[in-house]
């Protein structure tokens, strides 16, 4: 997350002042105040018809060599899904469909700070067609007993949380996006 020293509109140096319950930097001359919001990111928790999970390993930090779910950064002007889906394109070359929600998480990154995550549950069918980008060094479909171990904490709970749906909701129809 950028810090500033001096505002963005006017130039003048910044302080700081409780604004709203936080302390928050602000332009004394301007009024201009920085809110820190969190950075959106999308994941794919993505399954082929075998019910097989995706992961890929990562080429780049942060996580470097760790085994994860697809995802990155959702663009200006993109709904949440969509960067999903685009994300899953970019790294994998797979063109997946939104079966639903997972959830919806905020977390604390070294790297970039703040972090808000949007994770779906979404099916390919042409699983056989990986084609992975720069930002991937392998890439794969498991089933859980053969899965590489994931350590990414947040990644790793989605897969458990979604495993427990999947568990609890057994025959029931899921939602479509």
């Amino acid at each position: 997350m950028i810090s500033y020293s001096y505002c963005p509109i006017c130039g003048k140096s910044l302080g700081e002042k409780l604004i709203e319950g936080r302390t928050r930097m602000f332009c004394p001359a301007c009024g201009w105040i920085h809110y820190r919001n969190p950075l959106p990111v999308a994941v794919a928790y993505t399954v082929n018809r075998y019910n097989e999970l995706l992961v890929i390993r990562r080429a780049h930090e942060p996580a470097m060599h760790e085994w994860a779910l697809p995802g990155g950064f959702i663009e200006e002007g993109e709904e949440p899904h969509e960067g999903c889906l685009r994300e899953l394109m970019e790294e994998t070359s797979l063109q997946g469909k939104i079966d639903r929600l997972i959830g919806i998480y905020h977390r604390e990154v070294e790297l970039y700070g703040s972090l808000l995550v949007v994770a779906y549950r979404v099916t390919v069918h042409d699983h056989e067609r990986i084609a992975i980008n720069h930002e991937v060094s392998e890439a794969g479909f498991f089933d859980e007993r053969n899965r590489p171990v994931i350590n990414i904490p947040l990644h790793r709970h989605i897969i458990e949380e979604h495993g427990r749906f999947e568990n609890f909701a057994g025959s029931f129809e899921k939602p479509a996006y």
